[in-house]
């Protein structure tokens, strides 16, 4: 099957995963060579899961997905943690995203 007749769901789908403004976008970005997912120094500005099928040799058709952050706060914030676990779920490969300057935190244990 070649790259653009490959269905979605017969991907690998590769997940970005982490707190807010840990830099999963502009790592969604760098991986495609797009601007495809906003990138802003606010926290949650990722509100909704960002995908983007392509190539990623080796591996073939992929399905690239940014997600909002895991430890959003408040009821929209609820909401947003909510499709970035409906996206964990589905992922074949979780790639988690940490702000080094920061360190770890529960959120992303």
């Amino acid at each position: 099957m070649s790259l653009n007749s490959t269905p979605a769901a017969e991907r690998l789908h590769i997940g970005f995963f982490g707190c807010r403004n840990a830099g999963k976008s502009s790592v969604l970005n760098a991986v495609t060579g797009q601007d495809i997912a906003l990138v802003s120094e606010v926290a949650g500005t990722t509100t909704d899961p960002v995908s983007k099928t392509m190539e990623l040799l080796p591996l073939g058709p992929v399905v690239m997905i940014d997600t909002p952050g895991i430890d959003d706060v408040g009821g929209l914030g609820e909401m947003r943690v909510a499709r970035t676990r409906r996206v964990l779920n589905k992922t074949d490969c979780a790639v988690l995203i940490a702000d080094i300057t920061k360190g770890l935190n529960d959120s992303d244990r």
